[in-house]
This record gives C-alpha cells, structure tokens and sequence, in this order.
C-alpha cells in the first residue's frame, strides 16, 4: 500500500461512484477502474461492492481503509516531531473552518501566524459543520474551528468565542420598537416580532435553522420562508436585496457597509442559546510545536 493507492480507495468511498471520485482526483473514468482492479488483484479480493452503479466498501475494503489511515497518522507523527528538530520551519499547516468563519477570523489569525512564522502558511479548508467534523476525524486538518459540542471522546477542544444570535432586517423597512440592554450587541427587540413574517431560512439541517425552528416552537410563532440558502453569505444578500429578515450569528455585521444602510441588526430581550466556537484537534495525534502556537494565536484574539 502506498499513499497514491489510498487516496484512491478512499475518494471512490467517499464519493460511492467512479464517475464523481474521477473528477474528484482529476483523472478519468477508466483510469481510475483500473487503478483500483489492479489493487483488488493484488490483493486478492475485492475491496468495493459494485452493485447497481455505486460502489461501497466491502469488509476487505474497511479493514484496507482503518489500516491505511494508521498507516497516514503513523507517518504524520513521525513528519511532525522530525519538524520540531528543524530550526528553519517551512511548510504549512491545514485549519478547517466554515466560509463565514473563514472570511471574518482567519484573515486575522493568518496574519499573525505569518509574522511569527513567515517561512509557513496556512491552508484553509472550508465546510459546513458536519463535513468538519468528519474531516477532522478523518485528520485531514491540524486544527478545526467549528461549533460545540463535538465528540470528546475524539477531540481535544477549547472554547474560541461566543456568538449572539441576532435579527438581520432589510434596512428600508419600518424600524421595530427596541431597547437598548448593557449585555446584548444591538438595541433589543421582542422574539414576537417574528410571528406571521417571511424569513430568509437555511436548510434543515444547518444549526440556525434548528435554533430558529426551537424558537417557533418554544414562543408559540408562525413563520413563512422567503426564501431558503445553503450559506450565511447568502442569507444577508437576501435580507440586502429586502427578500426577508433572517436569524443570523453575531459577527455577521462584518460584511456590511459603513453607512448603515444595507441591513439593521437587532438583538433579542430573551436569553437565546448562543454559538459557541472552538477550535478542536485529534486526541491522537500530537500537535507539533507550531500548531500550539497557531492554537494560541485563535486564542488570544478577543473576538
């Protein structure tokens, strides 16, 4: 087994068909059947299930897979200790983080980095938050900025910041009548104002939607979707455009013009679960000597 083999075997797991797992690796089709019909007759068995067109690991394939990954986090160990001797450090780290995270925090964070390390640099892989999960899992990154909880059984984490969540109103509509409160960011508005309104929504399965979904029900509200998004990104461009208000993470005002114009933000007067970010690694792996100063970077930032 070799890196080149496994990186093959695990883009067909993951992707469950030759076709996408080829384009993933940016090689074609057959080519890619091949590679892996001459590692399964090396082997001697098969180690994907090719039934009805989408391919799945079969048991010789998960117990190739485990060993494989051992194999790549054996070889990461040593690569980072060997890094640790080295007095000249060069290279990169790998942080995966969300888009929004990434446009606000890692800017910021890559800058310092980069003065304390100008011969390194950060690469940084965005996702939704269960994609940086897995990848995590998987130790695709040296650090992970996403949301608690995670599973502590695998990751080491320490809480980064928390995020207030907040009202993102089209700027040309009629104000809300709201007070102004010594622990909220933005002058406070009662969750009332959300019933019988169109929101700009995210999909099911994204955490504000969930938080907004916890909300209606706990208050008794009735909400229409204006529209539904995929990105944070997104749904202020819709609130922008005057499509609908939308329940976004504090931070988000960011990306918003100076002049105020574009979008109004409001807080809540009740005590809504906040987002807490932290940043997260692998439990088994040691963090070489310049990830604990990257780590410490994120944490000495006052977001």
């Amino acid at each position: 087994m070799n890196t080149k083999q496994l990186q093959y075997v695990l883009a067909l797991a993951r992707e469950g068909t030759f076709s996408r797992a080829a384009e993933k690796l940016n090689i074609s089709q057959p080519s890619l059947s091949q590679y892996i019909k001459k590692i399964e007759n090396s082997l001697g068995i098969e180690i994907f299930d090719r039934t009805n067109g989408h391919v799945k690991l079969t048991d010789a394939g998960r117990i190739y897979v485990e060993t494989g990954r051992r194999i790549l986090d054996a070889e990461h160990q040593m690569e980072v200790r060997l890094s640790d001797l080295r007095q000249n450090k060069t290279g990169s780290l790998v942080v995966g983080a969300a888009p929004y995270r990434a446009a606000t925090m890692m800017p910021a964070i890559a800058e310092r980095f980069a003065a304390r390390y100008p011969g390194m640099h950060l690469i940084v892989h965005e996702g939704t938050t269960a994609e940086l999960e897995e990848g995590m899992a998987r130790g695709d990154f040296d650090l992970c900025l996403t949301m608690l909880p995670v599973d502590q059984r695998l990751f080491c984490c320490e809480k980064v910041m928390e995020e207030e969540l907040i009202l993102a109103v089209p700027a040309g509509r009629e104000p809300f009548p709201a007070e102004t409160m010594p622990d909220r960011m933005f002058p406070a508005v009662d969750v009332s104002v959300l019933d019988h309104t169109r929101m700009v929504m995210l999909t099911e399965l994204q955490f504000m939607q969930r938080q907004l979904r916890s909300l209606m029900e706990k208050h008794g509200l009735e909400i229409s979707p204006a529209a539904v998004v995929k990105s944070l990104e997104a749904q202020l461009e819709m609130v922008r455009a005057g499509i609908g208000m939308a329940m976004m993470p504090s931070g988000i005002e960011r990306f918003c013009g100076r002049d105020g114009r574009e979008v109004t933000f409001y807080s809540f007067k009740q005590e809504l679960p906040r987002r807490e970010v932290a940043v997260i690694w692998r439990k088994d792996r040691a963090l070489s000597g310049v990830t604990e100063e990257l780590k410490r970077i994120i944490l000495e930032f006052r977001w």
